[in-house]
């Protein structure tokens, strides 16, 4: 042998005698804890076990978890009834079954050396609000009809919203489905389509004959199509459309400036367009410049002349212009008052690109003062909006100022 293995036997018959002491001081402690084990009348027994060769001869007491009979006794089940409550509705849209209420008992910790006192209560749940029926507008703000097939299968909507001329359109494609807006490219057959009409508008109120009118139009097709078409809140239609109108009239602030050449001056068309697109503008088919948001690429305010003519391309090529006419609409702009300062940044930054002063509609210039004092309307009127229910941005907000 080289003093290599017997360098390398050394050090086997080292580690193997430290493993034998170490498991045999391990074993030691394990027989020293379970020599007296603990005693729990009535909960414990002892039973007597060989250990292993390893462990020697020595018995070894080990605790059974067990249930006595005096403990036994001293437990009794208390189960009391469970009560489900059930509400049956006939709103639409609302389950028949109300979340259930139970009656559990409830007790106190069990002690042994005494007997149990069970102590029932009744656990009355929390009070849950009534499911409602909700339909996807506001039902203060519209009349509407609800249609389905007599047979109650699917049918088409198309010819229903057609004839409903401005009201809104929502359709159930089946039976639990959600609510979703109809589109013509995206959806057929239906199980049910629901038609709000507005109340009132930028045009004014309905009238109790255009209400009549609209009526007797979507009945006459629901007969044709083998439908049936139930109509809401046309009783006192006429009245609420009155009173929304008043409110609309007063709470429609459309804050307006002016762009005016220095000097009498004029813009060409092609640099007047050319500065508006450079900085998030586009002209609309309506002959509206409309600015985006480049965020969200949302429209927040047009511009047009300051004559209030559209723009063509023809007209951009060959005239000049003298002034623009920017228009902000709060009510159908989230956020309206961060989306005001977004508006007076704006025309401030392009009254100095198009070397030209800010003016309100009565000629006088738009300063700083009649700013803030614009923004204050904007204000108001938006909190007197909220206050009604009605979310600014919102498509009741955009189907009442329309």
């Amino acid at each position: 042998m080289n003093s290599l293995q017997i360098g390398l036997i050394a050090i086997g018959t080292l580690v193997v005698a430290v493993l034998s002491l170490w498991y045999w001081w391990q074993a030691r402690r394990v027989r020293k804890a379970v020599s007296s084990p603990p005693q729990t009348a009535g909960h414990t027994r002892t039973a007597t076990a060989t250990s292993s060769s390893a462990l020697g001869d020595e018995p070894v007491e080990r605790v059974e978890p067990t249930v006595g009979v005096e403990a036994t006794d001293l437990w009794v089940p208390n189960v009391s009834d469970v009560s489900v409550t059930h509400s049956a509705t006939t709103d639409v849209g609302e389950s028949p079954l109300q979340p259930a209420s139970y009656n559990l008992p409830d007790h106190e910790p069990m002690s042994p050396a005494a007997p149990v006192q069970v102590e029932q209560r009744e656990l009355t749940p929390a009070p849950r609000p009534k499911l409602q029926s909700e339909w996807p507008f506001d039902e203060r703000l519209h009349v509407h009809a609800s249609i389905v097939s007599l047979s109650g299968g699917p049918f088409d909507a198309a010819p229903f919203v057609a004839a409903a001329g401005r009201a809104f359109a929502w359709v159930r494609l089946f039976r639990q489905s959600p609510w979703d807006a109809f589109d013509p490219t995206h959806v057929g057959s239906v199980q049910q389509l629901v038609l709000a009409l507005p109340l009132a508008s930028r045009a004014g109120p309905i009238e109790a004959q255009d209400i009549d009118a609209w009526r007797f139009v979507l009945t006459e097709l629901a007969t044709a199509q083998q439908c049936e078409a139930q109509f809401f809140g046309f009783r006192d239609g006429p009245e609420r459309a009155a009173e929304l109108d008043s409110f609309l009239a007063a709470v429609d602030i459309i804050p307006v400036a002016y762009l005016v050449k220095k000097d009498g001056g004029h813009w060409t068309g092609t640099r007047l367009r050319g500065t508006l697109e450079a900085n998030g503008f586009r002209l609309q088919s309506d002959g509206r410049f409309a600015y985006h948001e480049i965020e969200s690429d949302a429209v927040i305010f047009h511009a047009v002349d300051g004559y209030e003519r559209p723009f063509t391309p023809e007209r951009l090529r060959t005239e000049t212009i003298t002034a623009l006419r920017c228009m902000l609409e709060p009510v159908r702009l989230t956020q309206p008052l961060v989306r005001f300062d977004m508006f007076r940044q704006s025309l401030r930054a392009l009254s100095k690109l198009l070397d030209a002063d800010l003016k309100t509609s009565e000629g006088e210039v738009l300063d700083e003062a009649q700013f803030t004092a614009m923004r204050d309307e904007v204000k108001t009127a938006m909190e007197a909006i909220a206050g009604a229910g009605i979310d600014p941005g919102s498509d009741t907000a955009r189907s009442l100022f329309g």
